[in-house]
């Protein structure tokens, strides 16, 4: 029998360390694999974003990644920033599939929910935080939808 999953629902330019840890975490914990889709967002914070994102793959040695990403070369950060997850998932003893750059819709995540064996639907703080597919996916997900606050991670002892 295959393991259920964790839907792990981030947007691409957020800086992901401290939500990829908690999901890996509560994968772990739970036994299941980890299934992280990052949505694309345009908008008037999208060059803070970037420039956030690129501050978490400095932080974490990753300064090749920090510099592609800053240098806006879409095609090969995606291959980096699923790379870089993925290592960190094994890392911690969890499988993941990561998919980059879907549209940010409601419609996008239910296709995931209702076609795989996702078992929950865990969104990061920027998800949470924008409230406007939080709200929506709550009300119709047929699966638990778990929100992250800020600031929530998970250190190992």
């Amino acid at each position: 029998m295959s393991k259920q999953e964790i839907l792990y629902v981030a947007y691409r330019d957020e800086p992901l360390d401290n939500g990829i840890s908690y999901a890996t975490y509560l994968a772990n914990l739970l036994g299941e694999t980890l299934r992280v889709v990052l949505l694309s967002r345009n908008g008037a914070g999208k060059r803070f974003n970037d420039l956030m994102t690129a501050v978490t793959f400095a932080e974490a040695n990753e300064h090749e990644t920090a510099r592609e990403f800053l240098a806006g070369n879409d095609g090969q950060d995606a291959t980096s920033i699923q790379k870089y997850l993925i290592e960190k998932c094994n890392d911690e003893g969890v499988g993941a599939t990561v998919h980059i750059g879907l549209e940010a819709t409601v419609a996008v995540i239910l296709n995931f929910v209702r076609s795989k064996k996702i078992d929950m639907v865990l969104l990061s703080p920027a998800v949470t935080d924008s409230r406007t597919i939080m709200n929506k996916l709550v009300k119709i997900s047929p699966r638990p939808v778990i929100t992250m606050a800020r600031g929530a991670s998970y250190a190992h002892s």
